[in-house]
């Protein structure tokens, strides 16, 4: 037999195994709830991302 083809496969088969048992185990884990915002706070207001231009200040752009 070729021996390297039965540990490539081998190794493989425990891959995709494990990669199943893994996926099996977190569907069954919770996820914790998240608190909801009230209706005034939006997502965007927190969001260092997204900031508009201070004042004398233009955002960069290609000229």
């Amino acid at each position: 037999m070729n021996w390297p083809l039965f540990w490539a496969l081998t190794l493989a088969f425990g891959v995709v195994l494990g990669n199943i048992m893994l996926l099996k185990h977190a569907a069954k884990l919770k996820m914790p709830s998240v608190p909801k915002q009230q209706e005034g706070n939006t997502s965007r207001q927190n969001s260092p991302t997204q900031q508009s231009p201070q004042r004398g200040q233009t955002p960069n752009s290609p000229e």
